[in-house]
């Protein structure tokens, strides 16, 4: 028989580095824009970007490259962005890019990296016989990135890999979501390449001979050491997650019976307010997180061998009763705990 899921997926929202905002505001100030009334407007702070590794909700920064644009009537804002970027906007992954050894693996961790600029999409990297493709699958279109944004990423790409190929390094061909230009020449004249306009996902296609060209200034130690870095880092994402954190703490305590979210929040020093509204922010809230812990457990206690009883397990989960045990076990799985086979 098909086996209960003891869990949902969290929908996260989706984030974007700050440093990378930082960028589109160093852009704007340089042409003239009152870019603190559009970061107000976005409903973002400069207390947000203070640190270097904070992470922004998706929904805000896109609100802030659609005004943007509207500020500087300019709809090839994100081709020329990146000219205010720099090593260190991406932290060790622009270290990373840099030292690698081909364009082939700079494009590889990308790839493999790009939940460390944002999780907003899916990247992945084709490589075929002759050529590679790159291509980004956006997880939630509603919300962003904007196609400024996303047109901003593909020029950082290839401006960075010009600066250790050469200026005149260009791809076979790129995809954009983009229906319209009231000029296509600008992005022609970047790209240096054919351009699909209306496509279903961003790509970029480069000849793969080209790619697998060394280096001169690959170097794998600095890579692999750069690599390292950005592992840690998404770890330290994961685990920092409120969710996470909430999570547990409730492991440690149901045995004795869950509190209530205002006890928690204290534990995680914030209010009760704050709590909820970073719950909200990563896709849950202190009841999703509470059952989920229950129900996860629960698949844990009855998988075991010997099993215990429905009443110790009803205890271990902070139930006051078998019969609420039974009753929530089945409203999240769909059979009872007497029935469940892992």
């Amino acid at each position: 028989m098909p086996q209960p899921q003891c869990s949902q997926d969290v929908e996260r929202q989706p984030t974007v580095l700050s440093s990378w905002i930082k960028v589109l505001l160093l852009a704007l100030r340089d042409h003239g824009c009152n870019a603190d009334l559009l970061l107000q407007e976005s409903g973002l702070d400069h207390e947000q970007l203070a640190d270097p590794d904070a992470r922004l909700p998706l929904a805000a920064t896109t609100r802030l490259w659609d005004l943007s644009v509207q500020a500087l009537e300019d709809e090839t804002l994100g081709l020329w962005v990146p000219c205010y970027s720099n090593q260190n906007t991406f932290h060790a992954l622009g270290y990373a890019f840099m030292a690698s050894s081909t364009l082939l693996e700079a494009l590889q961790r990308v790839a493999r990296f790009n939940a460390m600029v944002s999780d907003a999409a899916r990247v992945e990297l084709d490589v075929g016989e002759n050529s590679v493709v790159l291509s980004w699958d956006l997880w939630t279109p509603d919300l962003g990135p904007s196609q400024e944004a996303m047109e901003a990423i593909l020029s950082l790409i290839l401006r960075s890999s010009r600066k250790i190929r050469g200026k005149d390094f260009a791809p076979l061909k790129v995809s954009l979501l983009r229906k319209r230009c009231a000029d296509e020449t600008p992005f022609r004249e970047f790209f240096q390449a054919p351009i699909e306009f209306g496509a279903d996902r961003y790509r970029m296609e480069f000849d793969r001979a080209e790619l697998e060209q060394p280096l001169e200034w690959g170097n794998e130690s600095l890579a692999r050491s750069s690599d390292r870095v950005i592992e840690d880092y998404l770890k330290q994402l994961e685990m920092g997650s409120v969710a996470t954190r909430l999570r547990n703490l409730l492991v440690r305590d149901l045995p004795g019976g869950a509190l209530g979210h205002e006890h928690y929040a204290r534990e995680l020093g914030m209010s009760g307010r704050s709590l909820q509204r970073k719950l909200s922010a990563e896709g849950s809230s202190f009841n999703q997180i509470l059952n989920e812990t229950r129900c996860e457990l629960a698949c844990s206690y009855l998988g075991q061998t010997p099993r215990q009883s429905l009443t110790e397990i009803a205890f271990l989960l902070g139930f006051s009763d078998t019969s609420s045990f039974s009753r929530a076990f089945h409203r999240w799985t769909g059979v009872a705990p007497g029935a469940y086979a892992p």
